[in-house]
């Protein structure tokens, strides 16, 4: 396999309003910031504030660096600023915690900004996206939508209105051409009522997003869905839709799982959040939203900056995982423990 490196800050324990406690901070990420924000919020939080600190005081911006395979010429070095499961009505606090990411994204030099689903929780009312969004016109935003917002094809409708109402372009199991660096790849977005569909219907959907075309970088809300991509035709992949709580929340599906039973094979040796599926690397944030309390037990709130750097396979380097036994994996353990949330 590829070097795939991340550079991701230490987990703590962060409970009831992003209490912490002291992280082993790693000498290379100590202090950093990126994108206006710390790697670690523990660097910047004065330690008598430690068990004061807000939600918002917590956000991190954690880099990523992905190898990809195929990538064209231009695209290397490509900068995307991910951010998923803002859950904007699932606790009081949240829409802070989302003004926030989204400041940084914009403040951030992406080359691209992904949002990846998941902006309501229980709700049906996306209103308040066009003006949370507002910072970012102007710049190339793609969006997908998450299975939370395609509970129904109204609310999916209301909220890919919100969302190209603030200037964001929505992608459902479709793909459209980016410039970046010159030259032009294709980005692609899965759709979260896919999820929904069986897996024939979602293999068959999944394989004509971009008939013929190799696709650069893929969006979804669901690793599982991204996994089930062509990827012999998908470069990179990024997907949110997991608790990484070092403690399970119920309904939600857990890193836990999907690292132990869905792709287990496929997990980059030495990472928690990295898969080579194929030639394919997938890359999952763990999101940005609180849920029902302001408590994340590990780790804090994230935006991503995910940077894709060019690389040739060596004849000397493992194969990576075979796709289909990898698609069969995830069926037996989709199948036997589905983790579909309320």
């Amino acid at each position: 396999m590829t070097r795939i490196s991340i550079l991701l800050a230490t987990a703590c324990a962060l409970i009831a309003a992003g209490c912490g406690a002291e992280a082993e901070s790693a000498p290379d990420v100590a202090g950093r910031r990126v994108g206006g924000l710390p790697v670690q919020p523990w660097d910047t939080i004065a330690p008598e504030a430690l068990y004061g600190a807000t939600p918002v005081d917590n956000l991190r911006m954690t880099p990523v660096e992905l190898d990809v395979l195929g990538l064209p010429r231009g695209w290397d070095g490509a900068t995307i600023a991910v951010i998923s499961d803002l859950h904007l009505d699932r606790w009081s606090g949240n829409s802070a915690v989302a003004e926030a990411a989204i400041a940084a994204a914009a403040a951030s030099e992406a080359d691209l900004i992904a949002l990846l689903g998941d902006y309501l929780g229980d709700g049906i009312d996306p209103t308040p996206l066009r003006a949370l969004l507002a910072p970012l016109r102007g710049r190339t935003v793609l969006a997908v939508l998450g299975d939370r917002d395609a509970r129904s094809d109204s609310l999916a409708a209301r909220i890919e209105r919100s969302l190209e109402g603030a200037g964001v372009r929505v992608l459902r199991n479709e793909a459209v051409p980016l410039v970046i660096g010159g030259d032009t790849a294709f980005v692609g977005g899965v759709d979260g009522a896919l999820g929904l569909e069986a897996v024939g219907e979602q293999r068959y959907l999944l394989s004509q997003i971009a008939p013929g075309a190799q696709i650069a970088l893929l969006l979804a809300h669901d690793a599982v869905l991204a996994a089930r991509a062509q990827v012999d035709r998908v470069s990179a992949a990024v997907a949110g839709g997991v608790s990484c709580a070092a403690v399970d929340v119920p309904g939600t599906p857990g890193l836990a799982w999907l690292n132990e039973e869905v792709l287990p094979d496929a997990l980059a040796d030495g990472t928690e959040r990295l898969y080579r599926v194929g030639p394919m690397v997938l890359f999952v944030t763990c999101g940005v939203g609180y849920g029902f309390l302001p408590a994340r037990f590990t780790p804090p709130p994230e935006v991503a900056l995910v940077t894709l750097r060019s690389v040739i396979q060596s004849a000397e380097e493992p194969e990576a995982v075979d796709p289909e036994a990898l698609l069969q994996q995830i069926e037996d353990s989709v199948s036997a423990e589905p983790p579909a949330e309320p």
